[in-house]
């Protein structure tokens, strides 16, 4: 067997032990909501800036968020609002500028 399957195989058998009552084997970490940032509200100037930040196009920097283009170009205009993932994203993207870097191919 391959060292990939042996590695979900480990896995499936924690998440079964641990739903079985054996806690021993597994790390949990439990966050209470008032420790999660909240998400932030950006508006189309300061979508525009994070991307104009890393010299992206609309097209490229839609591709790297997994959205469509149209929906950067909403956001932008103004005439949509980011959410969710989305916004975490943009709270990552401000607190490490480099973090894009990993997503995109050297």
């Amino acid at each position: 067997m391959s060292k990939q399957f042996e590695s979900i195989m480990r896995g499936l058998q924690q998440v079964a032990d641990y739903k079985n009552g054996d806690k021993t084997k597994c790390r949990v970490r439990t966050v209470a909501a008032h420790d999660i940032e909240p998400l932030a509200a950006y508006s189309k100037d300061e979508i525009r800036a994070i991307r104009h930040e890393k010299n992206f196009t609309q097209k490229d920097f839609a591709e790297i968020l997994g959205v469509n283009k149209k929906t950067v170009e909403a956001w932008e205009a103004g005439t949509r609002k980011p959410t969710g993932t989305a916004v975490r994203l943009f709270q990552l993207m401000e607190k490490d500028p480099n973090i894009i870097n990993h997503m995109v191919r050297q």
